[in-house]
């Protein structure tokens, strides 16, 4: 048996090379830890055993002529596959290159010819417009001599010779070939051709007042297109630009329904009637924040210098007709500056009410510097300081009461 086992190699157990016995141990431990030996021991020679069997064996591949012959006769079956298939896939490339070619030789002479064609056609065109052209000179040429000798067709006496030869060159533009042959023939027949002149020419006049009329038209309505977009383009106009200015400091960022505000704020004080809405405001305020707009806001800011010189030119006219101060600074210096000790503390009555309505009447803003020093007269209970004061509260009374108007 163990003969056969040293034969096989591959299925020996090497259990004969044990050099511990497994029968020999005292104990169940010491049995265990034989059998542990014993197995490794054999697993290291079967490993060893293995070994020098497959060098044995690539040795007999090596060495032996006829497995020399079959890897040899392998390898060339490949080497001949792989170039069988480059071959095929050179001779699958040639033949697509060779398509594309033909196609794109097809197509070059396709194109040459159509080139051909084409310039032989316009040739041929060209050719065929000079002679008409040459044709037309000579028909002009000769109908142009039959009218002059009949005097343009005008009285001998006749002013409008100069009208008629303008005439006739227009009308020379505007006729065909045959229409012109058609002319020269009834040169023997002078009522007739007469008769065909005229009606040629007013039919061309005619055709020439219909383009002008619908060239107008056509400009008109350009015009109007024209007007219409720069309208809708700039709807804005300067006042509204700077109402749009003051409408966006008023109603800062955060405010509820902030663009719609704005576009109702514009729509109640703009001068010019305008229906804005939000997208118009918006629009407008990124074209102003991006610089688009530069030169609206110079405009804009012209016109505010514009608005504050004729306030204070107004203001300089009210102090000239008020003897050289105005109504505000007269009331405003004198309630910082008058010492005078009032009169009555209380509540204005009714009818002290009544005597300031009197005075104001009476001592209007042209009475000069004495002006309040007679009001304060006229109502008595009351002093200067006072009766200023009452004044200023009710204009801004009135004023406040407009605003919510």
């Amino acid at each position: 048996q163990a003969s056969k086992e040293r034969s096989s190699g591959i299925n020996a157990e090497y259990s004969y090379l044990d050099e511990e016995e497994r029968d020999k141990a005292e104990c169940k431990e010491e049995r265990r830890y034989i059998d542990k030996a014993n197995k490794q021991e054999r697993a290291k020679r079967k490993k060893e055993e293995m070994t020098r069997i497959r060098e044995l064996v690539n040795n007999c591949y090596a060495c032996d002529p006829r497995i020399k012959q079959f890897n040899e006769e392998r390898k060339k079956r490949k080497q001949e596959a792989k170039q069988a298939k480059q071959e095929a896939y050179r001779q699958e490339q040639e033949a697509v290159r060779l398509r594309k070619e033909e196609e794109e030789r097809i197509k070059k002479e396709q194109e040459e010819l159509r080139q051909k064609e084409a310039k032989e056609k316009a040739e041929a065109e060209k050719k065929e417009r000079q002679k008409q052209n040459k044709l037309l000179k000579v028909e002009r040429k000769k109908l142009r001599e039959n009218v002059k000798g009949q005097n343009y067709f005008c009285a001998a006496d006749s002013n409008n010779i100069v009208q008629a030869m303008e005439n006739l060159e227009l009308l020379l533009l505007g006729l065909s070939l045959d229409d012109m042959k058609s002319l020269n023939g009834l040169t023997a027949d002078i009522p007739a051709l007469t008769s065909k002149y005229n009606s040629l020419l007013d039919a061309q006049l005619k055709e020439q007042e219909d383009k002008k009329r619908e060239n107008l038209v056509k400009a008109k309505q350009s015009q109007e297109e024209h007007k219409e977009q720069t309208q809708n383009s700039d709807k804005f106009t300067t006042p509204d630009i700077a109402l749009l200015v003051k409408a966006v400091k008023i109603f800062p960022p955060g405010t509820v329904n902030r663009w719609n505000t704005i576009a109702d704020y514009l729509n109640q004080h703009s001068t010019v009637t305008r229906n804005y809405d939000n997208q118009d405001v918006i629009k407008k305020v990124k074209k102003l924040q991006s610089g688009e707009d530069a030169d609206l806001k110079s405009k804009v800011n012209a016109q505010a210098y514009e608005n504050f010189e004729k306030s204070q030119k107004q203001r300089i006219d009210e102090v000239q007709a008020g003897g050289g101060i105005s109504n505000r600074d007269t009331v405003n210096s004198a309630l910082k500056s008058e010492p005078e000790a009032p009169k009555n503390k209380g509540p204005w009555t009714p009818e002290e009410q009544k005597l300031l309505e009197e005075a104001l009447k009476k001592y209007p803003a042209a009475a000069g510097p004495e002006r309040w020093d007679n009001i304060a007269a006229h109502v008595a209970t009351r002093s200067k300081k006072m009766c200023m004061k009452r004044y200023k509260d009710l204009v801004e009374q009135i004023k406040a009461k407009k605003a919510k108007q």
